[in-house]
Formats: C-alpha cells, structure tokens, sequence
C-alpha cells in the first residue's frame, strides 16, 4: 500500500477510536482484501482534492453525501471505520475510491454523483450505501459495491432469481440478503448498473417489465459522452 495513504487511514482510525474510548488494535489498522491499485491511486486523489474528509468520529464529511447525511444521526452517518469492535468497513473505502474513479476516470461531475443510504428497507445492511449516478431527471447509474468478485457475481444471481419469481417479500425470498437490493432496483429503475469489487467489475444496461428486470452484460461501463447522448 502507498505509505503516504496507509499513514493517513492508520491516524484517521486511532482518532475515531479514540474518540469512541475504544483501544486500537495493537497491529493498528487491517485492511483486507488489500486495496487494489487503482483504489489506492484514486483515494489518494480524492484525499488531496479535499473530495472527502474524514472526521475525529470516523464519519465521512463530503459533498457527494447528501445534504445533512453526514450532520445526521450517528446510524445513518457514513463510515469508513467501525469502532465497536474497531475494524474497517472495507466495502465503504472501496465505494469512496469508486466514486472518485467516476470522477477522475470518467468524467463524472462531483454534482453528478450522490452517495446516500436510501431507506431502511431498501439498505443491504447498516453498513451499506448506494453510490448514484444522476446527471439529470431521474436515476442514469446504480453502482453496487462488494468486497470481493465472489460476492459481485452472488449480488448478480441473487437479483436475476428474485426478478425470475416477480414481486414477493423479502421474508419469503430464497435470497434474503440481497432482497433489497431487488426491491431497489424495481422502485428507482436505474438504465444501468455497474457492480464492483477491488478485484471485478461488471456492467449491465437495465431494462423492465411489470415486476421484473432484465439485465444486459456490457464490456464495460459506457462512456459519459455516450450516455449523456442517450
């Protein structure tokens, strides 16, 4: 990991454990799966430009949160650090280091992008939050994030069985964990998701019938000029 980086996200951490009159681990911050280098280049971006900060509670203070998320109550705040039990909510810091990709890679505007927890029952988990592309009216690009491939490609099968059965609840579903996620889906119907991991990523183009979803596999995320063209 880049040393200027590691650094950073160790002093951030003592802090927030600090603060939370929590002991640190002793072996200090643990980052697993090790962060891929394109999140390290753009989280060391993101960073400098000031796109995020992170503050002496470990709560993430930027302008892609919406408007008070950050100000919020301390569950609906948005972490990268967990400190009860100190750790790292490794799939936070990758959907930060993907927001700046969209950003520095694909020419995203930072008014383009939101991140935002949603309502609670459209949330995977209390850790979990939806990283939005929006350029206009509506909702253009939901972008998943997972800690690693394996559970990319479960997200991706999970939404595809649920959407083969139509409309049903969660508590009835086979595929409880990624449930909402389905739900989500059909209530804000994005024209394309991109899902990724430090280790993977995969795109498709959205499409809908009453009731379900359809998805397409892209090479990749299409480019913003393309897009915005529609």
């Amino acid at each position: 990991m880049n040393g200027e980086l590691e650094t950073w996200l160790q002093d951030k951490f003592a802090t927030a454990c600090h603060f939370a009159a929590q002991r640190a681990p002793l072996a200090g911050l643990r980052i697993g799966p090790t962060l891929a280098e394109w999140e390290e280049t753009y989280l060391l971006a993101a960073w400098r430009d000031d796109l995020f900060a992170i503050n002496e509670r470990g709560i993430v203070e930027s302008e892609l949160l919406r408007a008070g998320e950050e100000a919020g109550t301390e569950e609906r705040s948005y972490r990268v650090f967990s400190v009860n039990p100190p750790r790292l909510l490794r799939e936070n810091l990758c959907q930060l280091a993907t927001a700046a990709r969209l950003i520095y890679e694909r020419g995203w505007l930072k008014s383009h992008i939101a991140l935002e927890s949603g309502q609670p029952e459209h949330r995977a988990s209390a850790d979990s939050f939806d990283l939005l592309v929006r350029p206009a009216e509506g909702l253009l690009i939901w972008v998943e994030v997972r800690r690693t491939g394996v559970e990319l490609e479960k997200l991706v099968a999970d939404l595809r069985a649920c959407s083969r059965r139509g409309p049903h609840a969660q508590h009835d579903c086979g595929f409880p964990q990624n449930h909402p996620r389905y739900e989500f889906c059909l209530a804000r119907r994005p024209a394309y998701l991109w899902v990724v991991a430090p280790d993977a990523e995969f795109c498709f183009q959205v499409s809908y019938e009453p009731g379900s979803i359809e998805l397409e596999g892209l090479p990749a995320l299409p480019a913003r000029s393309m897009l915005e063209l529609g």
